[in-house]
Formats: C-alpha cells, structure tokens, sequence
C-alpha cells in the first residue's frame, strides 16, 4: 500500500540552509536531490523544489538508482524504515527494516542496481540489505553492529561491490551482501567512502592519517596522494570524496594536515579535483580555512562542487560551480486605507492652520500693547 505524501508542493528555492544529504544527478536529464533540514528537495543550485513526502517523516537519507532514475529511496531520521517512490513523491511505498519497538533511524542508503539491492545503514541497529522486486521491497537481511553506520555505497556495474563505514571501522560485502567482513589492512581508521561506476568499479577510502586509498576489490589498496602534498613523515587526512556519476573518472576529494603526536593539530589544505581516477590531483580550493565536511558534486559539470563545513550546512560552490546566493526581496509598502489617510490630512492641515491663526493674533496683541517713542523700555533711564 502507498502512502499519501505530506507536504505540498513550493515555490522553488534558490538556496538551501541546512543539507544532511545528497544524491547527485545520475543522468543528463534526471535532477539531484538533497535533504534540507529533514525535507527533500530535487533539483539543482538555484532551483530547488520541494519533494512531498510522507506525514510525520523526517527525511535522514536519500539515493537513487542509476539504473533508473525514476526509482527513489528515502530513510527516514526518526524510525527505522525506507521509503520507496517511483513518481517523484506522489506516492510512497512504506518499508519497515524491524518489527521490534526500535528507537533510530536511518543514517546513509546505497544502491546497487545491476542487482535491484538496496544497502541501509542505522544508528541505532547496525545495516539492512534490502531486495527490490517491483511490486515490493524485501527485507533479505541484518548485519549488527555496536556503533552507528556512517556511509555505505554500492556499485551497479555488477561486480557487486558494497562498503560501510562507522566511526572506526570498515566493512566488505561478501556474497552480494549476504555477509559481511572487516576490512583490516588499511593501517588507518575510515574516513571517507566513495564508489565510481566505472570500468571496472573502483572504491575510494579516505583515512584519517594516510591519505586517499584506491581498491577494485577491496582487498588490496593502494594510495593514490600523487598531487595531494602529502610526503613521508607528513600525515594527511581524507575529510571528504565524492565522485561525479556521470564521469566515473571524475572525483573531489577535502584534505587536512595533522600536526602533533599527542595534541593534534588539524589544518585544512583544501579540496583537489582528479579527471584521471585518482592517478593524479589537481587543486581548485586551497583556503586554508576551508574545513570541508561533505562534497557534493554537480553530475556532468567538470570542476563543480558544492561543499560543506564545519561552520555552514549551506552548499559553497568550489571550482566551476555556479555561484547563487539569495534572491533579496524588497518590501513592498502596504497601501493605506484612503479615507483614514484622508482624514489624517484633513487633521494635520486644521491644526497646522490654528496654530498660524494663534500666533498672528498673538503678535497682534503684543503689537497694540507694547509702548513707543521716548517711554519705549530700551530709552527709559533711571534717574535719582
């Protein structure tokens, strides 16, 4: 059964304020999606619109499927359920992940499309695979874990390459999803995940002391820093990645230094853009300032990113990235009543009229009693 959506429809949005989550354009004429303080919005910088949703469901999570766009996925921040719409929000298919009185609620979604899989991290319950047969979506299956899931993400070329990452732990599905092993061999803790569908499908690991990570199987690594100035003895770390769906080869990637052994130090170096897969790294944001969190890459747009930091969850355009900022609405004077301004004029001019009549009758009156010639009081002297 479909459940009716909740909020109407908006004017479109130049801006948004408040972005938990992203799902670029996974084709040239299918939009992006972002959550904006737990509403959905599709689109694109400068015309945002609002996307109905469920009644009483705060949006924590969104993703789409490559394979076909007009399939989209949103997890919900207060309960542990999915939610499944196939016309842009008009109707949603209700999928509860537990039957259990759970309290949660779903942090990331991933797709993998060649096998109609849907991954669903938690905070609260560990990570969901889920099968996506048409007509329903099954839940297949429950991997438990001791601390929030972060990021998960899923090819859909068919290799059957899926990942999540908590705070201090990443994870391989083997099996397509059936199970799950910890990933052992990265030396550093997780802190950025990223999938390209490319040929074949490549994993991106950002850490949190060694710099980028590249897989195709996620069992052997190797860095990929060549560009990123990260040299032995130095320590860089992995903020942010994002890859751009339409150009597999395309990705951005925030990086900071850390300095110190036992009170760190983290400065930002900025964020670097590669057209190559990660074989080489170019900058096109070196603010030292810049403390990127998340990047949010505009599909098909080379050198375009949004990002977010640690001061703003207002998408900041980086390298090609169209610039918009709000639109400045003037206000409008309200028209006043015209019989009550009428009255009011009428008022002002009566008082402004009395207050002439009262002053000239009152220079008048002085001028009648006030004496002349010889007496007049700047001639009079006292004599004695």
């Amino acid at each position: 059964t479909g459940e009716p959506a909740g909020a109407p429809a908006s004017t479109p949005r130049a801006v948004l304020h408040n972005v938990r989550a992203y799902s670029p354009a996974v084709s040239p004429d299918a939009p992006a999606y972002a959550v904006d303080g737990g509403a959905l919005y599709m689109g694109a910088p400068g015309a945002w619109t609002l996307v109905p949703t469920p009644q009483n469901v705060i949006v924590g999570a969104v993703a789409t499927d490559i394979t076909d766009p007009n399939v989209l996925y949103i997890g919900a921040a207060n309960e542990l359920a999915l939610y499944r719409t196939l016309d842009n929000g008009k109707n949603w298919l209700r999928v509860p992940l537990t039957d259990l009185p759970h309290l949660g609620g779903v942090t990331s979604l991933a797709v993998d499309g060649a096998q109609r899989l849907i991954y669903a991290g938690t905070d609260t319950a560990g990570l969901f695979r889920l099968r996506d047969v048409g007509s329903s979506v099954i839940l297949t299956g429950q991997l438990l874990l001791d601390e929030p899931v972060l990021q998960v993400v899923a090819d859909s070329t068919g290799a059957g390459l899926a990942f999540a990452r908590t705070e201090w732990k990443l994870y391989r599905a083997e099996n397509y999803g059936l199970t799950w092993v910890t990933v052992d061999n990265l030396h550093s803790a997780p802190t950025a995940l990223a999938i390209a569908n490319g040929t074949p499908a490549t994993v991106y690991v950002g850490t949190m002391d060694r710099g980028l990570l590249v897989s195709r199987d996620g069992l052997e690594w190797t860095l990929a820093n060549a560009g990123l100035n990260f040299v032995p003895g130095s320590r860089l770390q992995v903020n942010a990645i994002a890859v751009d769906p339409l150009q597999p080869d395309v990705l951005y990637v925030a990086t900071s230094f850390l300095y110190g052994s036992t009170m760190v130090r983290q400065s930002p170096a900025g964020v670097a853009m590669s057209t190559d897969g990660a074989q080489a790294w170019s900058p096109i944001h070196e603010a030292s300032n810049l403390a990127v969190t998340e990047l949010l890459p505009l599909s098909g747009l080379t050198g375009g990113v949004l990002a977010l930091t640690t001061d703003s969850r207002t998408p900041l355009a980086l390298g090609n990235a169209p610039l918009v900022e709000e639109p400045v609405v003037v206000a409008t004077p309200q028209p006043s009543t015209p019989g009550v301004t009428g009255l009011l004029a009428w008022i002002i001019a009566g008082l402004a009229a009395l207050a002439l009549v009262t002053a000239v009758a009152l220079d008048l009156r002085s001028r009648r009693t006030q004496p002349t010639g010889p007496l007049a009081p700047s001639a009079v002297r006292s004599e004695r």
